[in-house]
C-alpha cells in the first residue's frame, strides 16, 4: 500500500508491506519506488526486528515504526517516543563522532562505511550511525549515501583541507581541572602542554599536566587529592577529558596530538612558541599527506 505524505513542507512516499518482509527486499522496493516517483521512499510498520533496525539505521533508510518511533533522515530528524530531537543543527558535536573524525586524519581514511568505522573505533554499528546521522546534519558533504552499499564517510579533499571543513566544529575536550598539591598517585596520560611538548621541542610548565577520562572519576575520585589554592602554581594539573584517546606512536603515556591541540586555550595560543609548535603538530599529523 501506498501513501503520500508531507512533513516541514516535503513530500515522501510511505510505503505499507501488507505482509512480512525481509530487509534485502524492503531495500530493492525502495530504491526501485524512489526512481521510478522521484520522491523519497519510507517504509511504514507495525514491527521489526532489532537486525531489520540497525540495517536500516545503518544504511539511512527511514521508517515509521508504528507510534513508537520515527528515523526520517532526509528530513534531519529523529523522532522516539513522540518526543522530537532536531538533527539539522546539533549545538555541539558529540565527543564521539569528534573522535571519529581525528581517527579519519591518523589512519590517512578516505572511505569507510558504518560497519567500517565500528571495528575501528571498537564500539557499536548503532553508535557509529549516530555519528553519520549527526555529519550529515552538519551538512559538511562528508557522508555518502551508496544505495544498496549503505552510507560512508568520504574524504574528498587531502587532509588539510579535511582539518579545515571540520575544525570550526571541534570542542576543546577539557571538561574540568584539578589543581593539585601533589602528583598523581596512578599512572595518568600527559596532556594539555605536556602532551604538547612530548611531540615538539616546546619546554613544558614547571608542573606536569595530565588527562584522565570522565568515565575513570568515580573509581579514582581526583577531587579528594590535596588541591593548591587559587592562584598559585600547581605541582601538577589533571585535566579531566570528555572521551579517551590514548597515542600509540610510542610507549610514552600521552594523549593524541590533536587532542592536545584542541585542549590548549585561547591564551596558551598567543604564546608564539606554543603557536609555533602547533604547527609543527599540524604538519606532522596533519599536513603531510605522504605520513
Amino acid at each position: 500500500e501506498l501513501k503520500t505524505l508531507q512533513v516541514e513542507g516535503v513530500s515522501f512516499l510511505c510505503a505499507v508491506p501488507k505482509e512480512k518482509v525481509n530487509f534485502a527486499a524492503m531495500r530493492k522496493h525502495r530504491n526501485k519506488l524512489k526512481e521510478l516517483t522521484g520522491m523519497e521512499c519510507v517504509f511504514c510498520v507495525d514491527s521489526i526486528s532489532a537486525y531489520t533496525k540497525g540495517k536500516m539505521l545503518e544504511e539511512g533508510i527511514p521508517f515509521i515504526l508504528g507510534e513508537k518511533e520515527v528515523y526520517l533522515p532526509f528530513l534531519g530528524m529523529i523522532l522516539n517516543n513522540a518526543v522530537k530531537k532536531d538533527k539539522k543543527r546539533p549545538l555541539r558535536i558529540a565527543y564521539l563522532t569528534q573522535k571519529m573524525l581525528l581517527t579519519v586524519l591518523y589512519q590517512k581514511i578516505t572511505n569507510a562505511s558504518v560497519t567500517d568505522m565500528a571495528k575501528i573505533l571498537g564500539v557499536s554499528k548503532m553508535s557509529v550511525t549516530r555519528c553519520f546521522d549527526e555529519l550529515e546534519a552538519f551538512e559538511l558533504g562528508l557522508i555518502q549515501n551508496n544505495g544498496t552499499a549503505g552510507r560512508y564517510l568520504i574524504l574528498k579533499e587531502n587532509h588539510k583541507a579535511f582539518w579545515e571543513t571540520i575544525r570550526p566544529l571541534l570542542r576543546n575536550p577539557v571538561e574540568k581541572q584539578y589543581y593539585l598539591d601533589c602528583t598523581p598517585p596512578w599512572p595518568l596520560p600527559a596532556s594539555g602542554l605536556t602532551a604538547i611538548s612530548h611531540f615538539t621541542m616546546l619546554a613544558d610548565n614547571s608542573y606536569d599536566t595530565y588527562a584522565i577520562a570522565k568515565q575513570a572519576l568515580k573509581d579514582l575520585q581526583p577531587e579528594k587529592l590535596p588541591q593548591v589554592p587559587q592562584g598559585e602554581i600547581p605541582v601538577a594539573i589533571i585535566q579531566v577529558m570528555g572521551y579517551n584517546y590514548l597515542y600509540e606512536g610510542d610507549d610514552v603515556l600521552v594523549i593524541d596530538p590533536l587532542s592536545a591541540v584542541l585542549s590548549l586555550t585561547q591564551e596558551d595560543m598567543s604564546d608564539p612558541r606554543i603557536e609555533g609548535a602547533v604547527q609543527k603538530i599540524m604538519e606532522e599529523f596533519v599536513y603531510d599527506e605522504g605520513a
